[in-house]
């Protein structure tokens, strides 16, 4: 039995609801952002044209789609994720998984500014394994120390 009250990390993952939560809040939003980009609810808001992604246009050619949302989804679920990694730095219990956090809020970041051309692609993949190396740093700072028995 560890500090978390499990007798594993295998279990501490099967039992992690509020990272089944937050999946839950990230698919409800990526498919209100999908409605919204299918019944053109955000299209008087200005977005940015979306630069990356010509699959998507190929893939929904017969569909009339607005193309501009697609970035909302990333963001809005690195929003999701950083109020994640909020409540796991508030909470010492749930502090097991930062690193995977913290990347996956910079993937998200990273392919909404890319879809919108802030920057390219050669940009993001060393990005992310810096974010990597932050994220592992930055999760053994805060990380329960363990008493030794």
């Amino acid at each position: 039995m560890n500090e978390f009250g499990f007798s594993g990390k295998d279990e501490i993952a099967e039992n992690d609801r509020l990272a089944t939560l937050i999946w839950a809040f990230m698919l409800i939003w990526a498919g209100f952002i999908m409605l919204a980009g299918f019944q053109k609810w955000l299209a008087e808001v200005p977005l940015p044209d979306l630069v990356w992604f010509p699959f998507l246009r190929k893939w929904l050619v017969d569909f009339d789609f607005d193309f501009r949302v697609i970035p909302l989804i990333f963001l809005g679920n690195a929003a999701i994720l950083f109020i994640e990694l909020l409540v796991r730095l508030a909470v010492p219990r749930l502090r097991h998984s930062l690193t995977s956090v913290m990347v996956f809020i910079f993937s998200f970041v990273s392919l909404t500014l890319g879809s919108y051309g802030f920057f390219d692609l050669i940009v993001i993949c060393p990005g992310i394994l810096i974010a990597i190396g932050a994220s592992i740093i930055f999760g053994l700072i805060f990380r329960k120390k363990h008493r030794q028995k």
